[in-house]
């Protein structure tokens, strides 16, 4: 008997220790992110030239989230900034005359993500995710020489979704440490002379994750 009631507390007390675990990782969190991205424009649909404006150099991006988790779930509204690719090239022209050309693109995003943590009462556990929202992108190019000076200037507002994944270290039941990777697929890139090419980005990221 006192076996059988041994057993039983140890049994209450660890549903009662799971179950405050579990409510203090739940709640509203705000996280934070900072890494690499590296953007991708594919091969034109029509017309164009592939090798023009090479966008695909590694970038600093920052992410700001405020979210809610609730057991094996978050959800989170986000704001994603990514520095700008700057491009710098210099033509000589048949009789020496010089033209030099600057480019500027940049793109930031607002998604709703949503993830999965696998294995959430764990100090780490890793975690699935995906989301959509949408990309805006701005594009500056500006050329001198033979003493002219002309700009060409787009920008568009894109669908944009994202999947991807990574691990979590819990350090307390509300504080958390992220690593992980996403890949962005932020429709078209238009040129002023009408041709398109598909706009993508690859992202590996760090962060931290607080629940109030």
């Amino acid at each position: 008997m006192n076996k059988l009631l041994l057993s039983a507390s140890a049994l209450v007390l660890g549903l009662t220790i799971a179950n405050q675990a579990s409510a203090d990782c739940n709640g509203l969190y705000l996280a934070a992110r900072g890494g690499v991205v590296k953007h991708d424009l594919d091969k034109p649909k029509s017309g164009g030239n592939a090798n023009d404006n090479k966008f695909d150099k590694k970038r600093f991006m920052a992410g700001a989230a405020i979210g809610y988790r609730y057991n094996y779930f978050r959800g989170e509204l986000e704001y994603v900034w990514r520095d700008k690719i700057k491009n710098h090239n210099v033509s000589i022209g048949d009789f020496g005359e010089k033209s030099e050309n600057n480019q500027k693109f940049n793109t930031y995003s607002y998604m709703l993500n949503g993830y999965i943590d696998l294995a959430p009462y764990h100090w780490i556990t890793p975690y699935i995710g995906g989301g959509i929202g949408y990309t805006k992108y701005k594009y500056k190019s500006q050329t001198t020489g033979q003493g002219t000076s002309f700009d060409i200037r787009s920008s568009k507002t894109n669908f944009t979704w994202a999947l991807g994944g990574g691990l979590s270290l819990k350090v307390t039941n509300r504080f958390n440490v992220d690593a992980g990777y996403r890949y962005y697929d932020m429709g078209d890139y238009k040129y002023e002379n009408g041709y398109k090419r598909d706009l993508t980005a690859q992202e590996v990221y760090g962060g931290i994750r607080y629940v109030f």
